[in-house]
């Protein structure tokens, strides 16, 4: 149970980070358009998809804890969790609010545009759809040459200090 408290401290933690590093965006004004522009380029990058999974896996994980502590209670521990999480569910624009202004204090209202008319081209969707995969499949590589790199500098490393009389 020690740990589970401890993943939501960090959890927790991650937020006031998230919430802190935000903070200059709200000092920001932006005019309605710009604000637009920026919920019209998430949309089409699908940027804000990523974030779904946050308030399921924090429900996931208030479960485990309650379950750990009383068995005997999971179908009600689920219904409560998952009801409490419904009504949480509530409060997912306040992020999307977030996130448009701090795209749009990173791009200007015409840039945002033209990202939006990328993103909507052919090319764009494309771009969109095979990205995920594409990330995956990159990080599959990175971590096979990763290993590689590893195994041949302990074999060579190994080698040398033999060489020089060392016992590994």
């Amino acid at each position: 149970m020690r740990s589970t408290f401890s993943r939501l401290g960090r959890v927790t933690g991650l937020a006031l980070a998230v919430a802190v590093l935000a903070a200059p965006t709200r000092a920001q004004e932006f005019s309605e358009s710009h604000l637009a522009a920026a919920r019209a380029t998430m949309q089409a990058a699908k940027a804000s998809e990523q974030f779904d999974t946050i308030l399921p896996m924090l429900a996931d994980q208030a479960k485990a804890l309650f379950q750990r502590s009383n068995p005997a209670l999971v179908q009600e521990i689920d219904e409560v969790v998952n009801q409490v999480a419904l009504d949480l569910a509530k409060q997912r624009p306040q992020l999307d609010r977030e996130l448009e202004r701090a795209w749009a204090a990173r791009f200007s209202e015409d840039e945002l545009k033209e990202i939006t008319a990328f993103y909507t081209s052919p090319v764009g969707i494309k771009f969109g759809q095979t990205m995920p995969v594409v990330i995956r499949d990159s990080m599959r590589s990175a971590s096979i040459w990763r290993d590689t790199l590893s195994t041949e500098l302990v074999t060579k490393a190994r080698e040398e200090l033999i060489k020089r009389g060392h016992q590994f």
